[in-house]
Parts: C-alpha cells; sequence; structure tokens
C-alpha cells in the first residue's frame, strides 16, 4: 500500500507539471491580475524613468550647470538610473515566469518578453558595470591633462565620445524593447 500511495502522488505531481488540464498554478484569477498589473508598472516606472532622464534630467542639468559641474551630477545619477533598470529586469523576469508558469500568458510572446527584458537588463547592467565607470575613467584622465597643463589627449576624447554614443544607442535600444513589451501585454493574450 506504501509504494501504491508513493506512485499515486508521483502520478498526480506528473498530471500537474505535464498536461494542460492543471488548475492555475498558484492562485486564481485575482492573483494573475494582481501579478499583471505588477508587471505593467514595473513597465512604466522603467520606460518612465528613461523618457524622464533623457528628455528632462539631462538637458535640464546641462542647460543649467557648468559642464564640469553637470557632468559631475549625471555620473552620480547614471548608477542610480541604470540600477533602476536592473531593478525592473528582475521583477519583470519573475512576473513573466509567473504568468507563463500559470498560462495566463501565450508561450511565444512570454518567451519573446522574456529574452527582450533578459537583453534590456542585461544592457542596463552592462552599461552600469563596464562602460560608465570607462567613460567616468577617460573624463578623470583628461582633467588630469588639462590641470598639469598639457594638452588634451585626442585619442581620450574620440573614446569617450564612441562610448557616449554607444549608450545613448543603447538606452534607445532599451527604450524600444520596452515599449514593445507594452505591446506584447496589449496584444497578446494576457488574462
Amino acid at each position: 500500500p506504501r509504494v501504491e500511495k508513493r506512485n499515486g502522488a508521483r502520478s498526480l505531481v506528473k498530471e500537474i507539471v505535464l498536461t494542460s488540464t492543471a488548475s492555475r498554478c498558484y492562485g486564481g484569477a485575482a492573483m494573475t491580475q494582481g501579478v499583471k498589473w505588477f508587471y505593467l508598472v514595473t513597465l512604466a516606472v522603467w520606460i518612465g524613468s528613461i523618457v524622464f532622464f533623457s528628455f528632462a534630467v539631462a538637458p535640464t542639468v546641462f542647460k543649467t550647470l557648468k559642464p564640469e559641474d553637470a557632468a559631475a551630477l549625471i555620473r552620480r545619477i547614471f548608477s542610480k538610473y541604470y540600477l533602476i533598470g536592473i531593478l525592473c529586469a528582475a521583477v519583470s523576469i519573475v512576473c513573466l515566469g509567473l504568468l507563463l508558469a500559470d498560462r495566463a500568458y501565450s508561450r511565444w510572446p512570454a518567451i519573446l518578453s522574456l529574452l527582450l527584458v533578459a537583453g534590456m537588463g542585461g544592457t542596463d547592467l552592462w552599461l552600469r558595470q563596464g562602460v560608465m565607470p570607462h567613460m567616468n575613467d577617460l573624463r578623470d584622465r583628461r582633467a588630469m591633462f588639462e590641470s598639469s597643463g598639457k594638452p588634451p589627449d585626442e585619442t581620450l576624447d574620440r573614446e569617450w565620445k564612441a562610448l557616449h554614443r554607444l549608450s545613448v544607442q543603447l538606452n534607445v535600444a532599451v527604450l524600444l524593447c520596452g515599449l514593445v513589451l507594452v505591446f506584447l501585454v496589449v496584444y497578446a493574450r494576457v488574462v
């Protein structure tokens, strides 16, 4: 009898995991709606932070402050800016995983969304941990040249400008991917 109970439990687990006749994974429709709402809020925060920083904060800072003060302020903001994106990516991945596991989100839109979110989060992580520190180092080295009275090193300026252009392009790509994610939520089957 003990073996039969174990086999019975195994078959029940297999039915829940492998068949589509199993009931919802983590709760009812209200929970699914809550996860969907939280996912949409997360996307709104992420997209909103990109738009606000790009079109309000950065231009205002550079128009209001001296160039060296503006650069110092933006440098301080960037680590937090990218951290918001990284945290939003983590929350989005959890939400999408829950929606996918609950079969509340069609498989291909969910997989595409997971890939986009992972790419966006990875991009923000790389920009925060790799590109921005390198850009800061280049700007610091340029400032050392200027303070010592030596002529500025043109290669430092070219490299900084190339990295700046790359970071702007990647921020635009993250923004566009975020808009695609909103489109997928609206037009894919999400309960």
